[in-house]
């Protein structure tokens, strides 16, 4: 409610302003000017005019009141916007989205029927002190990119809390935030959001990264629920999680860059445009095809070594295709294991080289696997698995 009070009180300050460069546009209150309108809303005809005294079209005449007054404060954010780009100044920006907010909410103080309102309210409040200014920009931006006919009163197709964030950060990157970072996402609405890295600036931006490593801190030995739900946090080592992986993938095409640099300061990388990771009841299946970069294709080395098509394995559950024992206990991590591997990013983390069993962070197609005169085993420095959508 606090959050509220001082959101309508920074939207009586702006609409002081607002007036000058919005002309003659009504913000507040009433329908806008019919010669400066946004592209129109639906509205009863005249000869229907005694029906809205009936308390569903006065529900309907409220929300398209709504309707019409966010579209008139878009239209101004982008001419606010507009103006602070030629200035360098992006405050005006930022005032313009405190007055969305401020509407949003004031409007569902006032009688909110409409649910797309409601969860926007719900929304800004969560985000409001939370996250801070760089989650409250993406959100707002995400509400002033829909199409303006998007809040008219309909019949829900989706669940209620569909759309509440971003699906993943190629929709962010979409919305014009190109900088790296951790923001919140949704893969899955009908599951909570989550916090999660995005790459905007490599090989063209918009990757969610579901896999770190670059230190050791974190084990990634875990077992099957685990590597579900995911472990770590996007500021350190982590595992995004089986599920996410899923949600993230299974609609439309995707791909995946994976990004390795080895202690030698060597940096290459191995891309699939063919990926996809299967639901829980498919073992979390491993789709990786179409390989293109410069670290060789490890997912598809052999016959006997194609992670390719393989589920993914823990300690304790076991489903390689090794038969004389489980993969994932042996070499100490879960993975799309075939009998066994010709690559394993979420082995053991070693700082340097190693002897014995090969169960570090392994890629098989690397220029250099092993010290010729001692025979000792390559490791890497890092390594980020990330996808986003198909690009044609």
């Amino acid at each position: 409610m606090c959050v509220r009070v001082v959101l309508v009180f920074l939207l009586g300050v702006y609409m002081m302003c607002v007036r000058v460069w919005c002309q003659r546009d009504i913000l507040v209150a009433g329908p806008p000017n019919s010669a400066t309108s946004a592209p129109k809303i639906h509205q009863p005809h005249s000869q229907d005019s005694r029906l809205r005294k009936t308390p569903e079209n006065r529900k309907h005449a409220q929300v398209t009141d709504t309707s019409e007054r966010l579209i008139q404060l878009q239209r101004c954010m982008l001419q606010h916007e507009s103006v602070a780009m030629s200035r360098g100044d992006g405050s005006d920006s930022l005032v313009a989205f405190l007055a969305l907010m401020a509407a949003v909410l004031t409007e569902c103080n006032l009688h909110c029927h409409s649910q797309r309102l409601r969860e926007m309210a719900t929304r800004l409040e969560s985000v409001v002190g939370k996250n801070g200014e760089k989650d409250l920009l993406l959100l707002l931006k995400s509400i002033t990119h829909s199409k303006p006919n998007s809040l008219k009163p309909r019949t829900p197709t989706v669940p209620p809390s569909a759309g509440l964030y971003p699906q993943d950060c190629h929709e962010i990157y979409q919305l014009g935030i190109k900088e790296n970072g951790i923001y919140t996402i949704q893969p899955d609405p009908k599951q909570p959001a989550l916090e999660a890295v995005c790459d905007m600036v490599s090989a063209g931006g918009g990757w969610t990264v579901f896999q770190r490593r670059f230190d050791g801190k974190t084990d990634f030995n875990r077992t099957w629920q685990e590597y579900r739900d995911g472990f770590g946090s996007p500021q350190t080592e982590h595992w995004l999680g089986n599920a996410v992986l899923y949600a993230l993938t299974a609609n439309g095409q995707h791909t995946l860059r994976i990004t390795l640099q080895d202690w030698h300061e060597q940096t290459r990388h191995a891309n699939y445009n063919n990926f996809k990771v299967a639901g829980e009841n498919q073992r979390f299946r491993l789709t990786a095809r179409e390989y293109h970069g410069d670290a060789g294709n490890a997912f598809s080395y052999s016959k006997q070594y194609n992670h390719d098509g393989r589920a993914f394995s823990t300690y304790d559950r076991d489903h390689d295709r090794y038969a004389a024992g489980n993969c994932a206990r042996y070499y100490g991590a879960g993975w799309w294991f075939d009998s066994c591997l010709a690559a394993n990013l979420n082995g053991r983390f070693y700082h340097g080289r190693y002897s014995g069993i090969t169960d570090g962070i392994y890629w098989g197609t690397w220029y250099i696997l092993t010290e010729y005169r001692t025979g000792e085993r390559y490791s890497f420095k890092s390594v980020e698995m990330k996808t986003r959508p198909r690009r044609s």
